[in-house]
């Protein structure tokens, strides 16, 4: 089967139903100002002239946004065109991934589903009317029983503006959600959803357990996708767990635990250890949560036990949707509902075939009676249509021909060999990167992938583009992506190399097959890469010779495997290695891999590098986080090629030789959490540096006198480090945009050359306790970003000129009442943000000789004590956002500028006075055409003043 990604492009991102005469002028009104203010792009309905049905341009609105929220009031069933419309938006639903979330205001939603009290009278006017057996009619009673069963929100008294505010959020939060690409071209997808809704029930109140099953190929995925990317709005918590069978295999149940948690509860650090505390989890956490579960694919009772062992782990009205090839395995967990997909039939075939030959539901003439013989290879399987579809695009009609006369030649017709024709076409660099990724790499990251490919001189830009094109692999989000039927043939090509010894294939990946091999000393030179990963850490004992036959391995990586007993020989063909735990404290003294481009050896055991690195030319990445035992590094003069040095958590480094500060191509360095280091190279001259990590080194008192050379760094970050003072070359770091020294409580002072650091974009001091003066003798063109906690800044700094973007916030230096107005006359000519959030400040007056008038953008004055803020503040022609949060003292709100987006005054506990706020309010208005948020929580005094109408939609963080 074949889908589109069923996530069109939306014009709006809400459509907005409602009954006018019902809500229009308050709640209604309401919601839809607060939308709009948050930047949530609302269709209103009555934006469209009405008549007895809905216009064709309505529905063209309703399509073209993302959700419908439905506000269904007391009188919305009177209204046809509203029931009308209500029909619609969920046709659109069910067929366009379209969202619904219904508000239930003052009505109960029972009486939609029993369709009594006045909206069962509306109904049975409708019938006088139209007839008790009008299409139309009957129409409207199913849309408004589906409904009264989908989630939303119930509000019968209370606090509309709470409400809306839970509204906002949610919508919000929605928007965020990224559909899954399920496929390219959306065929025979619709039929198959329609005859699956009865089984789903979305909406009832039963827990279910739903199952598809079918061979390899014939679209169950896409059809769990589609129903995720329709549905998963509709529950409270939803996840969708993609290829368990292969992430079980390798990652071990657990992680796929994690996942489903995270993806549900939003928590990144739930770390459960074992499976058993995850079935704990699971059942304790979403019991009360109505949740939407895929899991695809899986090929073992274990992994449904542990991830949906019993119904009564979920809450009320969820859907656990499970594929799998086998039926059995559905039927053992005692599943509720089992729907097999079936192969499609000609007429879809015919137009999945094409649309990947041709780009178009048809074929030219010359390729008509072709076609057809072709899709009698394919038997309606939509993985094969597909893959040949691709093979076929583009080729001549003899080329046609001759694939059909080698698919006649293959006895039964196996798929797999319909798939080979598409591998069998690859050159021998594209062959290789299809059997790796289907041994070793689908699901992982296409970064770190095409660095391995790289280092084996594949040439990946290309060769995965090919695999893309051919419609082997697809990409998503990041991660490369490879059909299970087509990992299966890549797979069965290696073993039939050799079926019945696995030393003797190209590629190891299965774990039982490598520890045999490794313990028994049966590799042979046919062995081009191993990769080791155990589903739960084993020790694995390795015969000394282990590698000594093997030297053609170019790929080596394992992980999750301790692996003990003594080995004194790695192949010299090696271009890459990722040993999790590298068990030696060195490097064996036989390794030279000349061709090395990675070695990675996280958490391992290694003291020292030896002498043997220095072979290593060709390296690009290095890799020893968690390295406990490493003490310092050595001379990397013999390194020209190194490109990323990862260190971090090396927590018994001291030094980094001086050569490391002279490589000429590193691109990142990482030393964060190195808690002892203490001597890092004397003269920093990276050209090609970018990132310079060293956060937390807490022992690391001086930093680099030398800075030379290095107008590509970027990122510089030096936190909780016991630096005392940074050197005057700092400036010649001019392409530095990050600059981060919080927690440097040691830190003295900053140099005057950072005024060179003209591209700076986020400047962090926070916890700098000792940072007695900054940023003295500035001239016009320095660029900052943010200063935090500075506790002892001195007013010095506010005389810096130029791009100046937030200069202060939490500074504490200035005594209670003092003013500044005769100290200096700043000018801050380009300043677009001041940020003097809690400098005990009684008046800004000193602002008024800013010459930034027409550049200022933010405005930062919390919690500070003046009573007043003065009116020019409405000069400030351009200015967005004022804060005055926390500001006690505050009795009058400042005029503000027609420019204001955002304002907000929370906890001003005096304020009595906002003489422009019921204009604000409003939405549209042409004096604030761009407010989107105001927030005055807790302004109790101008709430008494403002009574109901305003006070109750601002008052509370709309």
């Amino acid at each position: 089967m074949a889908s589109s990604s069923m996530s069109p492009r939306w014009n709006y991102d809400v459509f907005l139903s409602f009954r006018g005469e019902d809500t229009r002028e308050g709640f209604t009104n309401f919601l839809y100002d607060a939308l709009r203010r948050h930047g949530i792009n609302t269709f209103l309905d009555d934006q469209l002239p009405k008549g007895e049905g809905i216009s064709a341009e309505l529905s063209e609105k309703i399509e073209e946004s993302r959700i419908s929220v439905v506000v269904f009031s007391e009188n919305y069933a009177s209204s046809g065109w509203c029931l009308d419309e209500l029909v619609k938006i969920l046709e659109c639903k069910a067929t366009k991934g379209h969202m619904v979330r219904p508000i239930f205001y003052r009505v109960d939603p029972s009486e939609l589903r029993k369709q009594t009290g006045k909206t069962g009278d509306y109904l049975a006017k409708h019938e006088d009317k139209y007839g008790k057996d009008s299409e139309r009619v009957m129409k409207w009673r199913k849309s408004l029983e589906d409904l009264a069963n989908l989630a939303g929100w119930h509000f019968s008294k209370g606090v509309e503006s709470k409400l809306i505010q839970t509204i906002i959020e949610e919508v919000s939060s929605k928007l965020n959600r990224p559909a899954l690409n399920v496929a390219t071209h959306p065929v025979g997808i619709h039929d198959t959803l329609d005859g699956i809704n009865p089984i789903l029930g979305i909406g009832l109140d039963d827990v279910r357990m739903i199952g598809f099953y079918g061979i390899g190929g014939i679209g169950k995925s896409t059809v769990a996708k589609a129903i995720y990317n329709l549905h998963a709005d509709d529950f409270e918590g939803s996840s969708f767990l993609a290829n368990v069978k292969e992430v079980s295999r390798q990652h071990g149940l657990v992680q796929v635990q994690e996942t489903l948690l995270f993806e549900i509860l939003g928590d990144s650090n739930i770390k459960l250890g074992n499976a058993d505390r995850g079935i704990s989890l699971i059942s304790r956490r979403l019991c009360y949560k109505k949740v939407l579960i895929i899991i695809d694919d899986i090929d073992h009772l274990d992994q449904l036990r542990k991830l949906a062992g019993e119904k009564s782990w979920f809450g009320s009205g969820s859907r656990i949707v499970i594929t799998t090839r086998d039926k059995h395995l559905l039927e053992a967990h005692g599943v509720d509902h089992f729907h097999e997909v079936k192969k499609l039939n000609f007429i879809d075939s015919y137009k999945l075939f094409c649309w990947n030959a041709f780009k178009s539901p048809n074929p030219s003439k010359e390729f008509e009676d072709l076609t057809c013989r072709l899709l009698d290879y394919a038997k309606g399987l939509p993985l094969a249509l597909i893959v040949l579809g691709s093979f076929l695009c583009g080729r001549n009609v003899r080329e046609w021909e001759s694939a059909i006369a080698r698919l006649k030649s293959v006895p039964n017709r196996e798929y797999n060999e319909i798939l080979k024709l598409t591998y069998d076409g690859l050159d021998d660099l594209e062959k290789s990167i299809f059997l790796d990724i289907a041994c070793f790499f689908n699901g992982d990251d296409q970064d770190y992938v095409t660095k391995v490919f790289d280092a084996c001189k594949f040439f990946p830009d290309i060769g995965i583009r090919v695999l893309l094109d051919k419609s082997l692999i697809s990409i998503e989000l990041n991660k490369l992506s490879m059909h299970g039927l087509l990992q299966e043939m890549g797979r069965e090509i290696v073993r039939k190399e050799s079926p019945n010894n696995p030393g003797e294939r190209s590629r190891l990946w299965h774990s039982e097959d490598i520890v045999d091999v490794l313990t028994e000393n049966l590799g042979t030179n046919k062995v081009e890469a191993i990769k080791l990963v155990l589903p739960e850490t084993e020790e694995v004992y390795l015969n000394a010779k282990a590698f000594k036959r093997m030297r053609r391995l170019r790929v080596l990586i394992i992980h999750n495997a301790y692996v003990s007993g003594d080995f004194d020989y790695l192949s010299n063909n090696l271009r890459w290695v990722d040993w999790e735990g590298y068990p030696l404290p060195s490097l064996p003294a036989n390794f030279h891999p000349k061709k090395l481009v990675g070695l990675f050896m996280p958490n391992s055991h290694i003291k020292d590098l030896g002498q043997g690195y220095k072979i290593f030319k060709n390296l690009k990445h290095m890799n020893f986080e968690g390295s406990g035992f490493l003490t310092e590094i050595p001379d990397f003069s013999e390194l020209p090629n190194l490109e990323s040095l990862i260190l971090t958590q090396c927590t018994s480094l001291v030094e980094v030789h001086d050569s490391v500060g002279l490589l000429d191509r590193l691109v990142t360095l990482n030393l964060e959490c190195c808690f002892h280091l203490r001597k890092l190279p004397t003269r920093l001259k990276l050209k090609s540096l970018q990132t310079l990590l060293l956060t937390r080194c807490r022992s690391l008192e001086t930093f680099p006198n030398n800075l030379e050379n290095m107008e590509s760094l970027k990122e510089l970050r030096l936190s909780k480090t016991a630096i005392k003072e940074l050197p005057s070359s700092l400036g010649n770091l001019v392409g530095l945009e990050i600059l981060c020294i919080s927690g440097c409580k040691k830190l003295e002072g900053l140099p005057s050359e950072i005024n060179k650091l003209l591209h700076l974009k986020h400047l962090l001091l926070r916890d700098c306790f000792e940072l007695g003066k900054f940023l003295d003798n500035t001239d016009d063109k320095w660029q900052a970003r943010e200063t935090s906690d500075c506790i002892n800044v001195s007013t010095s700094c506010l005389e810096s000129r130029g791009h100046l973007v937030s200069v202060l916030r939490e500074t504490r230096s200035f005594p209670s009442g003092t003013s500044l107005d005769g100290k200096f006359s700043p000018e801050f000519p380009l300043l677009q943000s001041l940020n003097l959030r809690n400098c005990n400040l009684t008046e800004v007056n000193f602002l008024m000789n800013m010459s930034c008038i027409s550049t200022m953008e933010e405005l930062e004055l919390s919690r500070n004590n003046f009573v007043k803020v003065p009116a020019w503040i409405g000069k400030l022609a351009n200015l967005q956002k004022l804060e005055l949060n926390f500001c006690r003292q505050l009795q009058e709100a400042p005029i503000l500028p027609p420019s204001i987006a955002s304002v907000s005054a929370i906890e001003c506990e005096s304020l009595e006075v906002f003489s422009q706020l019921s204009n604000m309010a409003k939405s549209h208005t042409k004096d604030f055409p761009h407010v989107k948020s105001i927030n005055l929580t807790n302004c109790q005094r101008l709430a008494e003043n403002l009574g109901d109408t305003v006070a109750n939609i601002l008052l509370n963080q709309v």
